[in-house]
């Protein structure tokens, strides 16, 4: 089993794959500027929703506060939101050329070729 969190501004999201990379839990919250006490939560919450025996091989953070989260849950990678988004679209969408998210902070277009982010931008407030 593996588990993404991303806390961002707005949400914070919690996502548990199995080794074939199926989802087996997920869960959603509105960070309300308390990403500790939502990464507490959703921890708390999402293990009532995995198998019994379920044991975590590896934790990943992404978001805005990535860092925290990372440190909060001694995670094995902590990437910026521009590299773990183009990870996850050509893992699922090989061929894929554009990625746009828009979220509670800013707003990125994410060029991809071959596999590879070839530009990305991004606006902030």
């Amino acid at each position: 089993m593996y588990l993404g969190i991303d806390v961002g501004s707005v949400t914070t999201k919690l996502a548990a794959l199995d080794e074939e990379d199926r989802l087996v839990a997920s869960l959603y919250l509105h960070t309300q500027g308390r990403p500790i006490a939502m990464i507490q939560q959703g921890l708390k919450e999402l293990a009532t929703r995995l198998p019994a025996k379920a044991q975590i091989k590896g934790v990943g953070t992404t978001g805005s506060a990535r860092y925290l989260a990372g440190v909060m849950v001694s995670a094995d990678v902590v990437k910026n939101e521009i590299s773990a988004q183009a990870v996850a679209a050509v893992h699922f969408v090989p061929d894929v050329q554009t990625v746009i998210e828009i979220g509670g902070q800013d707003s990125k277009m994410i060029m991809i070729r071959g596999g590879i982010v070839t530009d990305f931008g991004m606006n902030t407030v």
